[in-house]
């Protein structure tokens, strides 16, 4: 999706939605080193709710968005405090943007969705198409344009 080279690609590391999650992240680091496994050599790791961070000057130049999974609840609130919510808005055509489960939420109309887990019941009470996906399946959407990549399981909720 980016036209180049993983080795050539210039990946930020997004984890705020993670900092609020206590236990062992295991996850979060398979994440990062996923990426370095797959040859992405140039990452760095950015949350732009960390204080003196200048997050914008960073994101400026990378390809690829990846904002990891975690509380849904922090990750709003924090990209609201921060402006990463606008400034999200502004550049989302210019980036990749990889989401796992919180992050994925947050792009979505509403994150009403975060605090129930039957989705088919969620589904009924909203207008907008909702896709249940597993780990193994992504949803790519350009140009408004909705392509659902999966080698897993998923289905789609539409009225």
């Amino acid at each position: 999706m980016v036209d180049k080279p993983a080795s050539e690609t210039k990946v930020a590391f997004i984890p705020t939605a993670a900092n609020v999650e206590g236990g062992n992240r295991h996850w979060l680091i398979r994440q990062l080193l996923d990426l370095w496994q797959y040859g992405f050599s140039w990452i760095d790791i950015v949350d732009p709710s960390a204080d003196g961070v200048d997050w914008q000057t960073r994101l400026a130049d990378v390809d690829v968005l990846y904002v990891t999974g975690g509380n849904t609840f922090h990750l709003l609130d924090q990209v609201r405090k921060t402006g990463f919510d606008k400034w999200l808005h502004e550049n989302i055509e210019k980036k990749v943007y990889v989401g796992g489960s919180a992050s994925t939420i947050l792009m979505t109309p509403t994150i009403a969705v975060a605090g129930l887990e039957p989705i088919k019941a969620y589904a009924a009470t909203t207008e907008n198409p909702v896709y249940a996906i597993d780990d193994a399946t992504a949803i790519q959407v350009v140009d408004k344009r909705v392509t659902v990549v999966s080698a897993g399981s998923w289905k789609l909720y539409d009225k």
